[in-house]
């Protein structure tokens, strides 16, 4: 009879044992396909935040945001820092610099600033590539044009690109002209690198002042260049460069206030450096979960035998989403920013309000430029299968064949590097199963132990 009863226990202590296991097995089998269900977003915490301020904005009974009365856009981007420790300045600017571009801003009307060629410093690993996430975020050099870099990128320099004021001899024999600016031009100015209360450091050797910032910007008042400044600056107490800004119509943002800092996201084992600083990737990473979140493959440009002008999603979250929510809001909530560290904007001279300005009336081209865009590459497909040479179309499209990177690539990053790269950057959760330790497995195995040496003794 106790043999009978050790044997009914030792059953009974099994079958405890086997649904555990399969309860363990069932549990991390949810787990896997709830985390397969989840969409590809830099942040889960973006979604939402997307549903309640930017999807309802897609509803045809919304109040859309009103653009404002300009007919071009111009950019003035800049990364003042030299050395490879700062590989993440250079990072935040491409970053703003490919935003313009999916919004349809042309390369004509972006100056693009880099005091450090970052790419072909010989400590990077992956020559002539700058990656933002790793080796699984895509290289942001692919198609970027930059207009000064080394020692070129000067505060003199910028000053003079603001104000439309070549060097004697100097217009004749650059690349290209600088963009036109205008009373009806839109106008953003970036910059990144190093500062401190009322300065910015250009390449460790001079200094941006606030002043110089408000007394170009009344300049440009006075020539009458601007329908209206955005002007951001990602540094250290950065917003004390808006200080001493006094002339209408200039939005002035700051990932930083007085005696505050800003701080790196994070580094890259491969890369060896911190890759993006926490302002700039906030931003980026939004736009591309709301562009995920509010739309699927079929609304992207896919025309054959062309490449796109620009994104039609990400112009589509552009114009529905304002200024004060894209560059301030946003950032402060889900960016991280550090200890102590807030965003600073104004808007105070400004006959718009930041939270009624859409974020395209900066970062994305005119409808009626991207029009123009979209009828240039029609034409260009169609002289394309008609067997035309597509050198025919006109300026739009057409390739530089000296403007390769001079610094070309050692070798390709394999795919097991760019699969690491990209699952370092992700919280993997590993499927929890059954710990040696767990007290109910501790106790159902010493019971079983405990019935098998009964058992043995009394047969």
């Amino acid at each position: 009879m106790f043999a009978l009863t050790s044997l009914a226990i030792l059953c009974f202590s099994f079958s405890l044992l086997v649904d555990k296991c399969g309860a363990g097995a069932r549990s991390a089998v949810q787990r896997r396909q709830r985390r397969e269900r989840q969409l590809p977003l830099h942040n889960q915490n973006h979604e939402a935040t997307v549903r309640n301020i930017i999807q309802p904005k897609f509803d045809s009974n919304s109040s859309p945001l009103i653009s404002g009365n300009h007919t071009s856009n111009v950019a003035i981007i800049v990364s003042s820092s030299r050395y490879w420790f700062n590989y993440r300045h250079v990072t935040n600017a491409l970053s703003i610099y490919h935003l313009l571009k999916r919004g349809g801003i042309t390369d004509d009307n972006i100056i693009l600033m880099l005091a450090d060629e970052i790419p072909c410093n010989m400590r990077n690993p992956f020559r002539g590539k700058i990656f933002p996430r790793g080796t699984g975020g895509g290289d942001l050099m692919e198609d970027a044009e930059i207009d000064y870099s080394g020692t070129d990128v000067t505060v003199d320099a910028f000053l003079r690109v603001l104000l439309g004021r070549h060097l004697p001899g100097e217009e004749g024999g650059s690349a290209r002209s600088w963009p036109k600016l205008d009373e009806n031009s839109n106008v953003l100015v970036y910059l990144t690198g190093h500062g401190g209360d009322n300065f910015f450091k250009f390449q460790d050797g001079e200094e941006l002042m606030s002043n110089d910032v408000a007394s170009v910007f009344s300049q440009m008042y006075e020539m009458k260049r601007y329908n209206e400044i955005l002007f951001i600056s990602d540094t250290c107490q950065a917003f004390t460069m808006a200080d001493e800004i006094r002339v209408p119509n200039v939005f002035s943002v700051g990932s930083s206030l007085k005696d505050q800092n800003s701080y790196a996201s994070h580094s890259d084992t491969d890369v060896g450096q911190s890759v993006i600083d926490r302002y700039s990737k906030v931003i980026k990473d939004f736009v591309d979960d709301a562009v995920t979140l509010t739309s699927d493959s079929s609304s992207q440009n896919k025309d054959i035998g062309t490449a796109s002008p620009f994104d039609d999603a990400t112009v589509a979250v552009m114009e529905r989403f304002n200024l004060h929510d894209a560059l301030v809001r946003i950032p402060m909530n889900h960016g991280s920013l550090g200890p102590n560290s807030h965003v600073g904007h104004a808007d105070h001279l400004c006959s718009r309000r930041m939270n009624k300005v859409p974020m395209s009336d900066f970062f994305a081209a005119t409808s009626t430029v991207r029009e123009s865009q979209t009828n240039a590459r029609y034409v260009k497909s169609s002289l394309w299968m008609g067997g035309t040479p597509i050198e025919a179309v006109g300026s739009y499209g057409q390739t530089n064949v000296d403007s390769e990177k001079e610094c070309t690539a050692d070798w390709e990053p394999n795919e097991h590097i760019e699969q690491r790269g990209a699952e370092s950057n992700e919280q993997v959760v590993h499927p929890k199963g059954i710990s040696p330790f767990d007290p109910k497995f501790l106790s159902l195995a010493a019971g079983f132990l405990l019935c098998i040496m009964i058992s043995s003794r009394v047969w």
